[in-house]
């Protein structure tokens, strides 16, 4: 299983909602929080609900008409900036993912 990389303040975090019958930009309403701009607080709630997230990411989500949340985090790795992504469905998506979706806030 994978596992979430340390995040420092240079980590960034792209939340979005995507699939349907429909692709419309509007609909995904992509969040952007950069970790920089987070307190300690607030970072580790966002971790805590990504490590969550883990066990419910599905590669196969967005299949047909499902929707998925697809959770991009960018951080440093060493020397370099790399990139885990993962899509949780709709349907089995916590609802701090989706309040932090959708206000850009985590319990």
């Amino acid at each position: 299983m994978k596992t979430l990389p340390m995040l420092g303040d240079d980590a960034v975090v792209r939340l979005s909602r995507q699939g349907g019958v429909a692709a419309i930009h509007a609909l995904t309403r992509p969040r952007r929080i950069e970790f920089a701009q987070c307190d300690l607080d607030q970072r580790t709630r966002i971790c805590s609900l990504l490590e969550g997230c883990l066990p419910l990411a599905d590669s196969a989500s967005g299949r047909g008409d499902q929707r998925f949340f697809e959770i991009e985090v960018h951080f440093r790795s060493g020397e370099q900036d790399d990139r885990m992504v993962m899509k949780v469905p709709e349907d089995r998506a916590p609802g701090e993912l989706v309040l932090l979706w959708d206000k850009g806030e985590v319990l």
